[in-house]
């Protein structure tokens, strides 16, 4: 039996817990889009109805779309995202690639390689 979620059997209104859409769009602008992927409002817009917040522009790459989208999906009072960003590179199976995976911070690869470097 599949598994339900609240927001499977809750009307939007009652899943958002009744807070307002100009709040969301508010986090999502600030929390998601300035701070965490430094994406300028300009770049990406953002509309909320009844805690369904749609995200509208353009990025450069598939997964800084997919980033915008799971996070704002995590804020409290969305009931769904619809994306529509359009991106410029669509880097997804370069994401899921192992080959010459390294630290985001690092040039160092991640795993046992990394000590066969180590003086």
């Amino acid at each position: 039996m599949r598994q339900r979620l609240v927001r499977d059997v809750m009307s939007r209104e009652v899943a958002a817990g009744d807070r307002p859409d100009a709040a969301i769009r508010d986090d999502v602008v600030e929390q998601v889009l300035r701070r965490t992927l430094w994406i300028e409002p300009e770049q990406v817009q953002v509309h909320v109805d009844g805690g369904v917040v749609t995200l509208t522009g353009s990025v450069g790459r598939r997964t800084t779309a997919a980033i915008a989208v799971r996070l704002a999906e995590e804020l409290p009072g969305v009931v769904a995202v619809v994306d529509r960003i359009r991106h410029d590179f669509d880097d997804s199976a370069l994401a899921r690639s192992r080959v010459g995976r390294t630290h985001p911070f690092s040039a160092d690869p991640f795993g046992p390689e990394r000590d066969r470097f180590a003086a």
